[in-house]
């Protein structure tokens, strides 16, 4: 496995434990703080190795490497589990506890490779300092190059109505015909009104969910590095989303600055998906019927139970313009029978 010599020790750690147990979910993987690593030096000695602080300039300590240790990346260690207290961390004197490590990391000044130049000896920012965001651009573009295909790929897999084995649900079928339907009832002709109600109902409000926040839906973690980074491929998908073209100059986010290339190609594709979905041919209420039916059959992947609790809510959330409208078109049967379902259950 790959380790780099700016790695810190608990970034090792969590490097390790990633490789050693890359099958298993994240809940069920020990954390760094669960286990400590030692370094084998030759077949007999080994060191064990902990996160350290070395004091440097204006009362700011640098958190030590396996490059400030001399240790080699392509170096044996071992994960043992952890030992109370560590050998390296005695509570008199010596090297620092754990306690007073967590007290230096949360004072603010602690560094890593980068001391943000932002703020004082105390660690607070200071007034008038701005960092400039732009001039980490071409960093930033030099990592997007090995990650760019699975971005392309994440906008295929969403916005191809015939992508896999399944194909288009009937129900993103029925739910985009409805919103044509009503634009029609209501003499909506404005393009970008009827875009941005497709979007709102699926990408915008189902996808987007996913893509900023993974460990909803999967067992996986996500820090604060892999949290900054989905949120640039967030933003990149709500702007390709969005009808009109989005004014980018050089005082525009640097997140925004990355994509703005792709995002014309990633906006005509969700302008073709909406397109393709129109002419498929119709889902009738049978069909809807039918495929409600046949989820029953896949409990774990989808919770009936649930997924009617999510539709009782909205429903009582708007509990006085739905019997208006059940009333006003004939269905007063249904209006009574809601009532009496809102009326007996708890409030919500």
């Amino acid at each position: 496995m790959a380790l780099l010599s700016c790695d810190t020790i608990s970034q090792a750690k969590a490097k390790i434990i990633d490789a050693m147990y890359k099958t298993v979910p994240d809940s069920l993987k020990p954390t760094p703080n669960d286990v400590d690593v030692e370094w084998k030096n030759g077949r007999s000695s080994s060191l064990r190795l902990v996160d350290m602080l070395h004091n440097t300039q204006d009362g700011w300590k640098q958190l030590d490497t396996l490059g400030t240790l001399n240790i080699d990346v392509q170096a044996v260690f071992q994960c043992i589990p952890r030992q109370s207290p560590p050998p390296f961390m005695s509570q008199n004197g010596g090297a620092p506890s754990c306690n007073s490590l967590l007290r230096e990391i949360e004072s603010g000044r602690v560094w890593h490779l980068e001391r943000d130049l932002d703020c004082d000896a105390d660690g607070k920012p200071m007034s008038g300092v701005k960092s400039v965001p732009e001039v980490f651009l071409t960093r930033l573009s030099a990592t997007k190059i090995p990650l760019q295909k699975f971005v392309d790929d994440l906008f295929d897999v969403i916005f191809t109505p015939t992508q896999g084995i399944i194909g288009l649900p009937p129900c993103i079928k029925y739910i985009m015909d409805f919103l044509d339907k009503e634009a029609e009832k209501h003499g909506i002709t404005d393009p970008e009104i009827i875009h941005t109600w497709k979007n709102n109902s699926i990408p915008l409000r189902f996808w987007i969910s996913i893509i900023k926040s993974p460990d909803v839906v999967f067992d996986v973690r996500k820090n604060n590095n892999i949290d900054s980074c989905l949120s640039v491929i967030a933003q990149t998908f709500i702007d390709a989303c969005y009808y009109e073209d989005m004014m980018i100059d050089k005082s525009s986010q640097s997140s925004r600055l990355l994509y703005c290339k792709e995002i014309p190609t990633y906006k005509q594709h969700v302008r073709e998906y909406f397109g393709e979905i129109q002419s498929c041919m119709p889902v009738s209420e049978a069909d809807i019927d039918s495929a409600f039916q046949q989820s029953k059959h896949k409990p774990k992947q989808l919770n009936q139970q649930s997924a009617l609790y999510e539709l009782y809510i909205y429903a009582c959330r708007f509990s006085e313009e739905l019997i208006d409208s059940l009333q006003d078109k004939g269905l007063g049967d249904l209006a009574n029978q809601f009532l009496a379902i809102s009326d007996s259950q708890p409030h919500v």
